[in-house]
């Protein structure tokens, strides 16, 4: 028994940890109708550098980096729940402050269909790439899903937030604090 309860602290870290389970099944509706097309960033992120992705949206090849603007990248599974929580919170920052700050989701470890279908879910408007080896979280230094990078314009990673539970607001003062802006 008291192996049992010794280890679950390690089944809860490890639900978000990157690995997927056989007890996942696809949907039986048919394909996701998901489709929010990528812009490439044209300046890399520290830590990932040039790295090529594909677009969730539309399997286009996408340059994982900002365009100018400051960028929030988010990392998140279908299979996380911490993720499930955060996914309403990110989207309504992405909806309240898009105009100021790019928003890209990076889907990591996952499928592409389960992958659109949590992004159809959520109503999520902003982008986000298809990551199954994990090569952006693994670059930021990430531990575990969710986590968030805050990421300057010029591609220096400004913040990580690596704790769940992100709301709009705890965001928003991030991003404010981040990148030295005032987001109305």
């Amino acid at each position: 028994m008291r192996r049992l309860l010794a280890a679950l602290p390690l089944l809860a870290l490890a639900a978000c940890s990157g690995q997927s389970t056989d007890a996942q099944t696809p949907r039986d509706a048919g394909e996701p109708t998901w489709s929010v097309p990528c812009t490439a960033g044209s300046t890399p992120i520290e830590g990932v550098g040039g790295l090529e992705l594909d677009c969730l949206g539309d399997g286009a090849a996408t340059a994982v980096g900002t365009t100018g603007k400051p960028l929030v990248v988010v990392l998140w599974a279908s299979w996380c729940v911490p993720c499930q929580a955060e996914a309403p919170e990110i989207e309504a920052f992405h909806t309240a402050h898009g105009d100021q700050v790019d928003v890209l989701g990076v889907d990591t470890a996952d499928t592409d269909d389960r992958g659109r279908w949590f992004a159809d879910d959520f109503g999520m408007t902003f982008p986000s790439v298809a990551d199954p080896d994990e090569a952006v979280r693994t670059g930021l230094g990430v531990p575990a899903l969710p986590g968030i990078a805050l990421v300057a314009p010029d591609g220096a990673v400004e913040r990580l937030i690596v704790e769940p539970g992100v709301t709009t607001e705890s965001l928003t003062e991030a991003a404010e604090a981040a990148f030295g802006l005032e987001l109305a």
